[in-house]
Order: C-alpha cells, then structure tokens, then sequence
C-alpha cells in the first residue's frame, strides 16, 4: 500500500511539475512566466517530502529532515528571488538601470 501511494504522490509530483514547464514556455510576458515558475516550489516539494516519509522506515531519518528542509527553503526563498526578478524586469521595461 505505501510503495503504491510513493508512487502516486511522485506521479502528481512530475504532472505538476510538466505543467509549470509548459506554462514557462507558452507565458507571454516575464510575469507569466515568474508565475509558473514560482508555482513549481509552492506543493510538488512537499508532495516529493510526502513520499520520502512513507518510503522511509523510521520517519526520523536523515533524509526525511532533508526534504523537509529543501521543501520549506525552496517555498520561503522562492518568494524573494521571483520578487527580485520581477523588479528587475519592471525597471528595465522602465529604463530605470541604474548602472
């Protein structure tokens, strides 16, 4: 029943993932693309986690800590890079580089 279950959550892991590389490639503007981007830390991270716990036979092992931190830092740091592009983007549109 677990390895069943692993392989479902990895299977809507690698769909949603697809998904956003699709809307990367069909985005029209940057902010679309950011968009889709950003949507790739947001859950198939944790779905990846998800998988490892039930995988693991202890769930205090080392590489669920892992996961669980890769997780919570691509969700947290996502934020502030999609952020930094975005602003970067908007002021070259502006023509507002300071150099």
């Amino acid at each position: 029943m677990r390895t069943a279950a692993v392989d479902v959550l990895l299977a809507v892991t690698v769909a949603s993932e697809a998904l956003c590389v699709l809307g990367v490639f069909a985005g029209a503007t940057v902010y679309d693309r950011l968009h889709y981007a950003g949507a790739t830390t947001s859950v198939p991270p944790f779905l990846v986690f998800l998988a490892i716990l039930l995988k693991q036979p202890h769930p205090y092992t080392n590489p669920v800590w892992n996961a669980l931190f890769v997780a919570v830092a691509l969700f947290f740091l996502n934020g502030v890079l999609t952020h930094a592009i975005a602003r970067v983007a908007r002021q070259r549109e502006a023509n507002d580089l300071e150099l």
